[in-house]
């Protein structure tokens, strides 16, 4: 290609806030010259989903025949245009060859949702630049880029309360044999919310008083993504869920008890969508599973539990020890709690995506525990845990090249711009008699019209 574009953001890493300003240049670089018409930037942010499902619907014969139907939506949550090079539908210009930065800025709605990609859809926030051409077919650059709503744990008093819950399962296994004792779990948390780079402290107790072994016992934390679409007028729902975590704790022996202390690490991923009717969903589970032999019958001892995950953590869950060994949170000489530690961004631990986008959105995470940030984070660059758009840090001087103007038509002379092809030039035609009119050809240097006839020559005589 005889163009490319380097995207620039003045935020580290391409990640904003919700209600913040996004801003930046596009540094377009052309190998040759080009006719357009104008260069726009478009900064835009929009949801997209779209999946295909089996159906029987009636043939030409009455018949029920399958056929594939596709359920999609789409909602555009803003967008902005800037033309930085020519007008709308304006005359054509030349662009030389060089490199050229145009700058850009566009602010993003307070509610805006946090970017995602899915397997069905997406929540994409993205900047396009686009060559209008004025003859050939017109360029176009993106660039994606991170949003994140925010969503401060402490604003619900409930994610205070932790998780705590005993069930128990009998086996028809055991009944064989005359005894049919069932397997105990009593299973607790800290909290009911975490952020990502917390850990999730858990108790478990498991009291296996059934004839059957428990090989593993499992802590999983779950993603539920569930999308909304359309086809015609019916509305339809697709649920996925993805394992983003994973915790084995040990066996069981039957006729045994036994103990476990341990913790989950929440890895980089989407916040809990807090708006019901957005066309995607995300939710966590965190499920307790004490595994066993499908031949003992009754299937595994599972404890599920609704988990949030946020953006802001609660106060005092960092110095979290488990349950029942809560720090409370130390306020400051101020009466307020003492500042925490800015977040670093870090890609999505999920490798699934939208048909053919790849971007992996950024979102924050939190170095509770003294390590050291991960390698593809970088510190958050405001104090605020709410950064809003006029706590933007000043954006630096961009030192580059003026770009071209565009020349102004002046009505009272038109001036007829060449073509950006080559065009031979007609050879001069003599003012005598002969003079006559060739549409749609270039005359070649040399060329001498045919003589007419002679007055005296008779009729029956054909020229060619």
């Amino acid at each position: 290609m005889s163009s490319k574009v380097n995207f620039s953001f003045d935020s580290v890493l391409g990640v904003y806030y919700a209600g913040q300003i996004v801003s930046g240049t596009a540094e377009l670089i052309t190998e040759r010259p080009k006719t357009i018409r104008s260069i726009y930037i478009t900064v835009n942010g929009f949801v997209e989903t779209r999946w295909q499902e089996s159906v029987e619907k009636p043939g030409a014969d009455g018949k029920l025949v399958k056929a594939l139907e596709t359920y999609t939506t789409t909602e555009i949550y803003y967008s902005s245009d800037k033309y930085v090079y020519g007008q709308s539908g304006g005359s054509q210009l030349e662009l030389p060859q060089g490199k050229y930065v145009f700058p850009f800025q566009a602010s993003i709605p307070p509610q805006a949702p946090t970017s995602f990609n899915g397997t069905h859809g997406q929540v994409k926030h993205e900047v396009t630049l686009t060559i209008d051409r004025a003859v050939r077919y017109n360029n176009i650059f993106k660039q994606c880029f991170t949003v994140i709503l925010p969503n401060d744990l402490n604003a619900k008093p409930e994610h205070l309360q932790p998780l705590k819950r005993i069930e128990e399962k009998t086996f028809w296994w055991g009944s064989i044999f005359g005894g049919k004792k069932p397997m105990v779990m009593d299973v607790s948390t800290s909290y009911s919310a975490y952020v990502p780079g917390q850990k999730i402290h858990f108790h478990i107790v498991l009291d296996n008083q059934a004839d059957v072994q428990c090989q593993d016992v499992k802590v999983r934390l779950f993603k539920n993504v569930t999308y909304r679409g359309k086809a015609g007028d019916k509305e339809q729902l697709k649920a996925t869920e993805v394992r983003i975590a994973d915790k084995h704790c040990g066996e069981v022996d039957k006729n045994n008890k036994a103990q476990f202390d341990e913790f989950l690490m929440v890895p980089p991923t989407t916040p809990t969508t807090m708006n019901e009717r957005d066309p995607i969903r995300v939710s966590y589970t965190l499920r307790f599973i004490a595994k066993t032999f499908r031949l003992h019958g009754g299937g595994d001892l599972v404890v599920d539990f609704p988990l949030v995950i946020g953006t802001v953590p609660l106060h005092g869950s960092a110095d979290d020890k488990g349950p029942g060994q809560k720090a409370q949170a130390q306020p400051n000489t101020n009466g307020s709690y003492q500042a925490m530690m800015a977040p670093n961004f870090q890609e999505d631990v999920c490798t699934e995506h939208f048909e053919s986008n790849t971007y992996k959105p950024r979102y924050p995470v939190y170095i509770l525990s003294g390590q050291p940030a991960n390698a593809n984070g970088a510190r958050s660059p405001l104090p605020s845990l709410y950064p809003k758009a006029e706590n933007t840090l000043p954006v630096p001087p961009v030192n580059y090249t003026p770009n071209p103007v565009s020349p102004v038509a002046n009505p009272a002379a038109a001036v007829q711009k060449a073509p950006p092809y080559p065009v031979q030039a007609p050879a001069a035609v003599p003012a005598v008699g002969n003079n006559f009119e060739v549409l749609g050809f270039s005359i070649p240097p040399g060329y001498q019209p045919t003589p007419s006839a002679p007055a005296d020559a008779s009729g029956n005589i054909g020229w060619k």
